[in-house]
């Protein structure tokens, strides 16, 4: 993760999972932001308070983590913490567990090279390599964060740098101690099992930024229980270039399901995809990723850099719930229906057609039943809603074989129709409710009963029933699929009383 130790921000978000909820648009998942460069330290934060319920704060952030505790009072705040590196102390604080200076009296806690030398991470000449596998260190990490913590209205810690190898950091050949990726794992995870313990008992939230998740997948899924949950930092897609980058394939699959696994062990899951700020098309295929594999503990960003937010359209979109789990359908596309839309990805590297079972708008898309999605792209659809319909209703004929029809609006809400009208409930998808007068007292009266849909001029039979009365009543008349399809677009619909020998 890049950074800068003078100013570092990163916010995040786990809908439903955790008290004080902000307004998410979708019950499933939340949000996140990440702002650790310098700059985030002037950055915009006006929405952060309503759109997440989850921040981490540098500990020196504290009037950042005041105003937004007082705009959100339910908001967790969590405090960022390296891992693997100890830094000098600044202005007497430290983005890290433990200290530069604290290595005087502790020099072990610096990690050797095989020419016996501490060394910095490659990017980052100002970070010391640790020695996570130290027992003492370990200790001293957890003491240092955890009184931190407690000094200050904090919720949690966010564990940057914890990682099942070295290799973006140094060659794992030169690590004396550590000389592969299997010994360097067992470092981390031995720290985790004694620094997730210890602060959870304490009541604050440990979350991870596992490196490399998806490659070490096996090994990141037994730290899990030692922590609150982790974060995925190239969730679909890596690189600030649009167009490039893109996870697919066994790639995706493996994100989808570490997600999935993560939430089913009750922990929060947080995913970030990187590209340039305004990449609607990167930005629908993280969050609709995450929208597949959503459960109520998932969190999703689209960064450029972690200095500003980014917000996309399809975030404010109510789904609703989920109805079920995601499915693998035709052509490689996974589908998932929510109450109130669909969550659609294609992973693969092919164009693929795909129907949507239905009227969706969204994304791009206007009132349409299927489009023809790119190669690893995602849609977040909303399912159209029907228009207050008019429809034309019958006044029953007076004598046989007669009939005078007449336009009438019926009332918003759902009461008994009134003589001659056609009753539309709002719950109505099948069928049509018709009032038809007999006023024979001699003979039942024998009607025909025929709705019919007019469309750029043509005429359709969408629905017919014949019933025989001796007084007015109602009937229900039920709808073909033409007219089911038209009743959810609000077109106008007639029904058409007749008599019948």
């Amino acid at each position: 993760m890049s950074r800068s130790f003078k100013t570092l921000l990163v916010v995040l978000t786990a809908a439903c999972a955790l008290p004080g909820s902000a307004s998410a648009a979708t019950a499933s998942a939340g949000h996140l932001r990440v702002a650790i460069d310098s700059a985030a330290h002037t950055a915009d934060f006006s929405q952060t308070a309503a759109r997440r319920n989850v921040v981490v704060l540098q500990e020196w952030e504290q009037p950042r983590l005041r105003s937004l505790k007082a705009a959100n009072p339910g908001l967790k705040v969590l405090m960022y913490k390296d891992l693997s590196a100890i830094s000098t102390t600044s202005g007497g604080y430290t983005g890290t567990g433990v200290s530069k200076e604290e290595t005087v009296a502790h020099p072990e806690w610096l990690l050797k090279n095989t020419s016996n030398q501490a060394f910095t991470f490659r990017s980052y000449s100002y970070l010391w390599a640790a020695d996570i596998g130290l027992r003492t260190y370990q200790d001293r990490w957890a003491a240092n964060v955890l009184a931190k913590l407690q000094a200050n209205d904090w919720d949690g810690v966010f564990v940057d740098d914890t990682n099942p190898t070295m290799k973006y950091h140094y060659p794992v050949a030169s690590v004396a101690k550590y000389p592969s990726d299997a010994a360097y794992a067992a470092a981390t995870g031995s720290a985790l099992s004694v620094i997730g313990p210890r602060l959870q008992a304490a009541g604050m939230l440990v979350i991870p930024n596992f490196g490399e998740w998806r490659v070490h997948r096996a090994v990141v899924s037994g730290w899990l229980k030692h922590v609150s949950g982790g974060m995925e930092e190239m969730f679909t897609k890596y690189g600030t270039t649009a167009g490039t980058g893109y996870f697919t394939g066994a790639d995706w699959d493996a994100q989808l399901a570490l997600a999935k696994e993560t939430q089913g062990l009750g922990k929060l899951f947080l995913g970030i995809s990187h590209s340039a700020r305004d990449d609607q098309v990167a930005a629908r295929y993280g969050w609709a990723t995450m929208l597949l594999a959503a459960t109520g503990t998932a969190s999703f960003a689209m960064h450029t850099d972690y200095t500003n937010e980014a917000w996309f359209a399809e975030y404010d979109y109510d789904l609703g719930s989920p109805t079920g789990a995601e499915t693998k359908i035709a052509g490689g596309i996974h589908r998932r229906a929510f109450t109130r839309g669909l969550a659609l990805v294609n992973p693969t590297n092919a164009s693929v057609s795909v129907n949507f079972g239905g009227r969706y708008r969204g994304s791009g898309l206007t009132s349409r039943t299927s489009t023809v999605m790119a190669p690893h792209t995602g849609l977040i659809l909303l399912a159209d809603a029907p228009a207050a319909p008019t429809f034309s209703a019958v006044v029953a004929p007076v004598r046989p074989a007669t009939s005078t029809t007449r336009a009438v609006t019926p009332p918003a809400a759902a009461p008994l129709a009134s003589r001659a009208t056609v009753t539309i409930p709002r719950s109505a998808r099948r069928s049509l409710r018709v009032r038809v007068a007999c006023r024979s007292k001699a003979r039942p009266c024998r009607r025909l009963v025929t709705v019919v849909l007019r469309h750029k001029g043509k005429r359709a039979n969408v629905g017919r029933r014949t019933v025989t009365l001796r007084r007015t009543a109602r009937i229900s008349v039920r709808l073909d699929a033409r007219g089911r399809a038209a009743l959810a677009q609000g077109r106008r619909l007639r029904a058409v009383v007749s008599a019948r020998s």
